[in-house]
């Protein structure tokens, strides 16, 4: 089953956000489905791992760096962002009747 996964670190003068952004796209298509990028040190990715098998994959990209990965409900979300942000967000929301 898709998961939509938060995946943050936090960046210093030293950290190379380019290489971090390679990193995670390499897993794409293997190992997450689909993936946003709208706000600098946030990623939204999508996969059927658990949140360890993923966090074994993203950790190499930003060793010694914070890392937080997060399940996340896209249909309990809020903030200020593009339209296509939202619209990408909305291809993972479950339909409730």
């Amino acid at each position: 089953m898709n998961k939509v996964y938060l995946i943050t670190y936090n960046p210093d003068a030293v950290f190379n956000k380019t290489v971090f952004h390679s990193h995670v796209l390499s897993l794409y298509p293997k190992h997450i489905s689909d993936w946003w990028h709208h706000i600098d040190s946030a990623y939204l990715v999508v996969s059927t791992l658990n949140v360890n098998q993923l966090y074994n994959l993203v950790f190499p990209g930003v060793p010694g760096k914070y890392l937080l990965i997060i399940e996340v409900d896209p249909n309990n979300a809020q903030g200020w962002l593009p339209n296509n942000a939202w619209s990408w967000l909305q291809k993972y929301q479950r339909k409730i009747r």
